[in-house]
């Protein structure tokens, strides 16, 4: 096996606007700089390339442009490319929010696709024997459930003060899951992945948010060059606020740098333990058509009314009418893939996955080591689970509009096929 790992430099210009609100949110320092992070892993002639950008959203049209750039310079296919955002909110300015007003950096765009493309390019021109290997470790407290149930059945995001909840409606992913590449014995890069909003900077800054911290902290043991390539796991409903007063009063300022301290102690326990993962190299990358939520007159309007009546918030009621307004597709095309590297499979969804479907896939996958991420490859919105979808359920992430727009059985469907990849992969 060959690999290598490159990381360039992406921060943006101070005033550009940080997307990931419905606000204004111009940068005025840089906390953590930002960067892509590419890893291209090379067995027998097949080719895997991984990129993680330090941004909030996925632009669908960076697809074609990354992957031919890729392309005319090494010949990697598209298929055999993963392009990856870790949804840090204080990321680069590169989303076009149409429903929000919020603009991006036209000009910095343009560097930034070509930089994404060339973190790649130059890992493909540094490629080498190397080994990978495999651990995992957990880190217990910093990841919450938002989603909460009310002693009266009522399901509800952000719950925190409010004294009549129940219990949370579902759980957390708590692993820590590493692969970790060496070359003559000297670890040069890792693969890691949690689950958790990457949302944690109080501050009108750019940052990389915990997992930038996570591998500046790994720099100080393996040295400058090394290369932490983080990708977020299924935290579409996972954020790092509990509901309990008393453990936030527990937080000093800048929380998020003490979990990216947890996260490299964590790792580095985990890269203690790795087992060779051995070799081959397989990806599998497909289109899937998954129906939308379609608006009509009747059921926008009792929407709108339900709330006026109930505080609502005029976020949901802007993005409804918006979507009422344009969206005339019955039906998104979304991109599925699944990378296999010796034992290990990376289980790769679009948009921002419900914590229970990388459950799902880790207790049911045919491989030994897992990571599930969600993301990438395009602009997919939220995927909650069908139980979110309940009739008391008042949840933000199913508020429909552009950016949570799939019929609630889409997250089913996307893990059916992702499981079947995997056991094809598997063969």
């Amino acid at each position: 096996m060959r690999a290598a790992f490159y990381e360039c430099d992406i921060t943006p210009p101070l005033g550009c606007n940080m997307p990931g609100y419905y606000c204004a949110n111009p940068a005025e320092d840089v906390l953590e700089r930002l960067y892509a992070k590419a890893l291209v892993v090379e067995d027998g002639g097949n080719y895997a390339a991984i990129v993680a950008l330090d941004t909030c959203e996925y632009v669908d049209e960076m697809t074609d442009i990354v992957t031919k750039r890729v392309y005319d310079y090494t010949g990697i296919p598209a298929e055999s490319i993963c392009i990856h955002v870790v949804h840090t909110h204080k990321g680069a300015p590169v989303e076009e929010a149409s429903w929000t007003g919020q603009p991006c950096d036209r000009e910095y765009r343009d560097v930034y696709y070509r930089l994404a493309a060339d973190a790649i390019i130059l890992a493909y021109q540094r490629l080498d024997t190397a080994e990978a290997r495999f651990g995992r470790s957990t880190v217990p407290g910093i990841a919450f459930n938002r989603n909460y149930v009310r002693d009266d059945g009522k399901i509800v995001s952000f719950g925190v003060g409010d004294r009549k909840l129940d219990h949370m409606l579902a759980g957390v992913d708590e692993e820590l899951p590493v692969m970790v590449f060496e070359r003559a014995g000297k670890p040069i890069g890792a693969l890691i992945s949690f689950a958790c909003h990457q949302d944690c900077v109080d501050a009108t800054a750019y940052s990389s948010d915990y997992s930038g911290v996570m591998a500046q902290e790994l720099k100080k043991v393996y040295g400058e060059d090394f290369v932490s390539l983080f990708m977020i796991g299924t935290a579409g409903d996972i954020n790092h606020i509990a509901n309990d007063p008393a453990v936030q009063q527990q937080r000093p300022p800048r929380w998020y740098r003490e979990m990216g301290r947890r996260m490299a102690k964590q790792a580095l326990e985990a890269i203690a333990e790795a087992k060779p993962v051995g070799g081959g190299v397989g990806v599998m990358k497909e289109n899937i058509r998954i129906a939308r939520r379609m608006t009509d007159a009747e059921s926008t309007k009792k929407q709108l009314d339900y709330w006026l009546k109930n505080g609502g918030g005029m976020m949901r009621i802007s993005n409804l009418v918006y979507y009422d307004k344009v969206n005339r597709d019955a039906y998104s095309d979304l991109v599925l893939q699944s990378i296999r590297i010796g034992n290990t499979c990376i289980t790769v969804y679009p948009g921002e996955i419900y914590v229970n479907f990388g459950l799902r896939v880790k207790a049911e996958s045919p491989f030994e080591n897992n990571f599930v991420i969600e993301n990438s490859n395009c602009f997919g919105g939220y995927i909650p689970t069908p139980e979110a979808f309940g009739e008391n359920s008042d949840l933000y992430e199913i508020s429909l509009c552009f950016g949570s727009r799939h019929v609630p059985e889409a997250g089913d469907i996307m893990t059916d096929r992702l499981l079947e990849m995997a056991r094809e992969l598997k063969k």
